[in-house]
This record gives C-alpha cells, structure tokens and sequence, in this order.
C-alpha cells in the first residue's frame, strides 16, 4: 500500500486503475454501444481534466497569491522557483486538455457537427443548448485568459525587470480572479445542460 501511496504518480495511476476496474464490470454487466463508450470516456476525462483546472484556479486565489503576497523576498522567490512555473504548467495542460475533450465530446455526441458524424443532429430543447453554449463560450474565455493573458504574464513576473514584474503581478492577480468568477457558472452551465429537461 505504501509503495501506491509513495508519489502522486502512482496514487493517480491507483485511482485510474479502479476506475479502469469499474468500467471492465461495466462492460462485462451488459453490451455498450461503441459510440456510447466513448462518449463516457470523453466525458471523464473532461471532468477529470476540469477538476484538476478549477482545483488550480482555486489554489492559485486562495494560497498562491495570497502566500506570495504575505511573504518575505527569501520565500517568494523560493515560491516563484519551484511553485509558480508548476502550477502555470498544469494549469495549460489542463485547460488544453479540458478544451480538447470537451469539443470532441460535442462532435461525437452530435451536439456539434452532428448530421456529419451521425445520421442526423442530436435534439435538445432550448434551455440545455443555452447552458451548453454559456458553459462552452465562458470556459473558452477561461482557457483565452490561461494561454494569453495569465500564462505570458507568469514569464514576465518570473524573467523581467522589478516594473514589469509588478504589472505581471497585478496581471495575473486580476485574471487569476477573472478566472475564479467564471469557474462556478462554467461549471453550473455544464451541469445544467446535461440534466434540464
């Protein structure tokens, strides 16, 4: 048990091997169609690719910056070395990774593109398409705001002058917030398109 436990890499490949376990007894309990199956794997992965995004969109307001904000030069420095590019990076590769997923969801459940993928377009009623295009547009925001306001801004604040570096700050600090805001309707726009009648 110690040995699962010892890296995160390990945990994480732990719990994708139970859910690999669930989903074997799945298949094993009754056929599924193929498109159905891949529909659920996409779909897992861009929850599980979203939680990772807004569980760093939630560190980044209610530790990172607050801990670079309350600490000495010897720690924030210590911080910006070894914390700040990490979280940077896994906040791209999460948003590139939630973005990815959840457009090739939308074709192949045919919300997108539908009557080019099946014989015809999937039927929803109005307040779903709504919450799915508010959903979708405001977590495309997000990822405009990740790549190209937040991330160069990071580059700045790690690499520039003492000027730079303070705009960078106070860059990052406004749409690291930005992001915050639309983190919960993103998130209730998603749930609501896949469950109103």
């Amino acid at each position: 048990m110690n040995y699962l436990l010892e890296t995160p890499f390990r945990s994480l490949l732990t719990g994708f091997g139970i859910a690999g376990l669930a989903l074997t007894a799945w298949l094993a309990a009754s056929p599924v169609d193929p498109i159905e199956l891949m529909s659920v794997l996409l779909r897992f992965v861009h929850v599980v690719s979203a939680m990772a995004w807004i569980g760093l969109v939630f560190f980044v307001n209610f530790v990172q910056l607050k801990a670079l904000g309350e600490a000495d030069e010897p720690s924030s420095s210590a911080i910006s070395k070894w914390i700040v590019p990490q979280v940077a990076a896994g906040f791209r590769h999460a948003s590139h990774l939630t973005v990815l997923s959840g457009g090739m969801l939308l074709i192949l459940t045919g919300y997108l593109l539908g009557e080019w993928v099946n014989s015809s377009s999937a039927y929803m009623p109005w307040p779903r398409i709504f919450m799915l295009v508010a959903g979708a547009l405001g977590g495309l925001v997000m990822w405009v705001l990740v790549n190209f306001v937040i991330g160069p801004s990071v580059k700045i604040a790690l690499t520039g002058d003492a000027a730079g570096k303070a705009r960078a700050r106070q860059t990052i600090k406004r749409y690291a917030r930005l992001n915050l805001v639309l983190a919960l309707p993103v998130a209730f726009a998603m749930v609501a398109a896949a469950h109103l009648v």
